[in-house]
């Protein structure tokens, strides 16, 4: 999808996506599921960060609220935990439109909530 991490920090996470044609919908904007689809990982990887080492996060629940079509070349997502329990993270998170003179423009927030489970972590070969 041509996601890349930012930043990791404890309990939030950054990502950014250069828009292509195949991130459209036919109207030209971002399509609803790539926003979505960033507003899981971003959460999912703060999410992560709030767990015991030993643990994974699923996606239990994802609420995504779409404010304004996305236009731009540029998207930045942040994802931050709001409070993270023994089982479930609750995790909340936004979208942004990044232009060429570095203005943002909010495309998106999420909510989401992501269940600590003991599937292991499997290390993606690069």
């Amino acid at each position: 999808m041509g996601l890349v991490l930012e930043m990791v920090e404890a309990g939030e996470a950054e990502m950014t996506l250069k828009v292509e044609s195949h991130h459209l919908q036919q109207n030209g904007f971002l399509h609803g599921g790539v926003t979505a689809t960033i507003c899981d990982v971003v959460t999912g990887i703060a999410a992560y960060t709030a767990v015991d080492e030993s643990k994974n996060v699923v996606t239990a629940d994802l609420n995504v609220s779409y404010l304004n079509p996305s236009t731009s070349k540029l998207i930045k997502a942040k994802g931050r935990v709001k409070k993270a329990g023994r089982f479930l993270v609750y995790c909340e998170g936004d979208v942004f439109d990044v232009f060429e003179d570095g203005s943002e423009k909010l495309i998106a927030s999420c909510t989401s909530i992501m269940a600590a489970v003991d599937i292991p972590v499997v290390q993606n070969p690069q």
